[in-house]
C-alpha cells in the first residue's frame, strides 16, 4: 500500500529518507515503531473512488504503509491525504526535524564539541548531502534560537530587578511611615 505526500522542503525530504528506510522502488517504508510513523498512519484517508487531493508544495514523497490493524480496510481502497492533512503533516515533519536537530546539537555541545563540528556531524549522520558545502542555514537557525533565548533571559532578569526594586522601595516607605 503506497500513498503520496507533497513535502514542502527538500531538507525535510532528505531527512525523511534518513528517518525511514527506502524500499528498492524508492518509497519510504513507514513503521509504527516511530512516533512520526504512527502519526502518518493515523492520518491516512481512503475512499472507494480515486481522489485527487495533491498539493503543489514541492516534490512528492511516496510512503509504503505497513500492514496493521488500523489500516486493515486500506488495501481495497484508494489511499490519500486531504489538503489540510498534507499541510499539517508538513508542519509536523518540520517539528520532528527541529526536535531531532536540537537534541543532536545539545548532545554535541554537552560533549564539548565545537558548534561547527556538531552541525557538520548532523549533516553527515542524517545524509543531508546537499547541505555539506552550505551548512550556513543550520548555523543561522541555531544562532537565531540562541539570540532569542538571550533576549528572554535579559527580560527575565529585568523583571526580577524591577520586582526587587519595588519590594525595597515599598519596604522603605513602610518603615518611614511607621
Amino acid at each position: 500500500m503506497n500513498i503520496i505526500l507533497a513535502v514542502r522542503k527538500e531538507l525535510h525530504r532528505l531527512w525523511l529518507s534518513h528517518y525511514f528506510k527506502t524500499t528498492p522502488q524508492g518509497a519510504l517504508k513507514i513503521t509504527r515503531e516511530t512516533d512520526l510513523g504512527k502519526l502518518i498512519c493515523s492520518t491516512v484517508k481512503y475512499a472507494t473512488l480515486p481522489v485527487c487531493a495533491e498539493l503543489d508544495l514541492g516534490h512528492n514523497v511516496t510512503f509504503r504503509l505497513p500492514s496493521v490493524d488500523s489500516l486493515k480496510m486500506a488495501p481495497n481502497r484508494h489511499l490519500f491525504f486531504d489538503r489540510e492533512t498534507q499541510l499539517r503533516l508538513n508542519d509536523l515533519i518540520e517539528v520532528f526535524f527541529e526536535l531531532d536537530f536540537d537534541r543532536f546539537y545539545l548532545k554535541g555541545v554537552k560533549l564539548g564539541m565545537l558548534k561547527k563540528d556538531v552541525i557538520e556531524s548532523f549533516i553527515v549522520s542524517r545524509k543531508l548531502s546537499n547541505l555539506m558545502g552550505d551548512n550556513e542555514m543550520l548555523k543561522k537557525r541555531q544562532f537565531r534560537e540562541e539570540l532569542e533565548l538571550f533576549h528572554q533571559r535579559v527580560e527575565q532578569l529585568r523583571q526580577k530587578a524591577y520586582y526587587r526594586n519595588d519590594r525595597i522601595e515599598l519596604d522603605m516607605k513602610k518603615n518611614l511611615l511607621n
